[in-house]
């Protein structure tokens, strides 16, 4: 017996803990296309995936959740009540077994390029099963909040977050048909130069919005000492030959967003690097800043709408999209401290708008 499985065992014994049948047993297919039976509905879990970890909150509350990872945990002021004791590992990848038997959770979720493998392998003996969910495919939203409210027996909450975002996803779709896209350079949280490519929810988020990514047509696998296919390293020239008509930055991971001074530092960033004035989107203002804590929420459904509104204003100058933002995070999740967006042509006109409102509201 190893050190691990002699840990569960003297904590087994010492605190009685099984796990005992609830109200009923369904059969769930997962992201890897797994059969997996639980006891439903679940009433205490630990996620992985801070995309996951949001889903169950907006689903079934936050008092099923009793364990998550560091990464999420972090997140100054978004999980309270949660402390450093729900903490069941360092990220994704890096689950801590002996902590999350302790937490006796119903189910453990980790998206698909988790460490979901080992933790079925080493969660099975003591009867804790295993739900591959991933939250940050932008094109599994409805089945992935589906499962879960299977899972937590809160299937008309799901129902309504799945209507809410496919009829935002369908106004995307409608209104953009036929309409040319707008090429876009993403440039990262990762660091200057740093982009996305195929393969990335944040590429698919560019396209759905009525973006063409500069780099779409980069293969990350041909390079991997490039990066990621979320965070891949761009030749500085290759921006500038492939002149895009909008520029996104992204930065802040965090709850409380970055000051608007810091947001407009980075506009003027781009304005300053050599060559970059001859770029359509540096020329015309078209340079805009967003956070990715908020591009990701809703599946990116939030990021998307900031960049359609972004690329063509006057398709959606119904859309109040700040609105949607803040009443999703009061209502879902936690209230959001302050605007996590800037556009260069606040900053270059409305100076005052760098300590208030968000970029588009300029444009009401």
């Amino acid at each position: 017996m190893n050190k691990f499985s002699r840990f569960v065992f003297l904590l087994i014994l010492s605190t009685g803990f099984t796990h005992t049948a609830l109200a009923a047993t369904i059969t769930v297919v997962d992201d890897r296309d797994r059969k997996v039976e639980i006891n439903v509905p679940v009433k205490r879990v630990v996620v992985f995936n801070k995309y996951n970890t949001e889903f169950f909150r907006s689903v079934a509350g936050q008092d099923v959740i009793v364990g998550m990872a560091q990464d999420v945990n972090k997140l100054e002021g978004y999980w309270p009540g949660l402390g450093k004791e729900s903490v069941a590992g360092q990220n994704q990848r890096e689950p801590h077994y002996e902590k999350i038997v302790a937490l006796k959770p119903d189910v453990v979720v980790f998206p698909k390029n988790g460490a979901w493998k080992d933790a079925s392998a080493k969660l099975a003996e003591f009867g804790i099963p295993v739900v591959v969910i991933t939250g940050w495919d932008v094109n599994k939203y409805a089945s992935n909040l589906t499962m879960i409210g299977q899972l937590t027996g809160n299937e008309d909450r799901a129902a309504k977050l799945i209507a809410t975002h496919t009829k935002y996803t369908n106004l995307l779709k409608n209104r953009l048909q036929g309409v040319p896209k707008v090429s876009m350079y993403l440039e990262t949280k990762g660091g200057v130069h740093k982009s996305v490519v195929p393969g990335s929810g944040w590429h698919d988020m560019l396209e759905q919005a009525g973006g063409s990514n500069i780099f779409g047509d980069i293969n990350w696998k041909s390079d991997k000492g490039r990066g990621s296919k979320h965070s891949y390293d761009i030749d500085p020239e290759a921006v500038l030959a492939r002149n895009p008509g909008v520029i996104l930055k992204q930065i802040g991971t965090g709850h409380i967003p970055p000051s608007q001074e810091e947001m407009a530092s980075w506009i003027k960033d781009f304005k300053s690097r050599p060559g970059y004035a001859n770029i359509e989107a540096v020329k015309n203002d078209r340079v805009f800043v967003m956070t990715y804590f908020v591009a990701g929420g809703l599946s990116k459904l939030l990021g998307k709408l900031y960049i359609a509104k972004q690329l063509h204003p006057d398709l959606f100058k119904d859309v109040d999209v700040d609105k949607l933002v803040n009443e999703y995070y009061a209502t879902y999740q936690v209230a959001l401290p302050g605007p996590h967006t800037l556009i260069a042509k606040v900053v270059e006109k409305n100076p005052e708008a760098t300590t208030t409102k968000p970029w588009y509201q300029f444009y009401k």
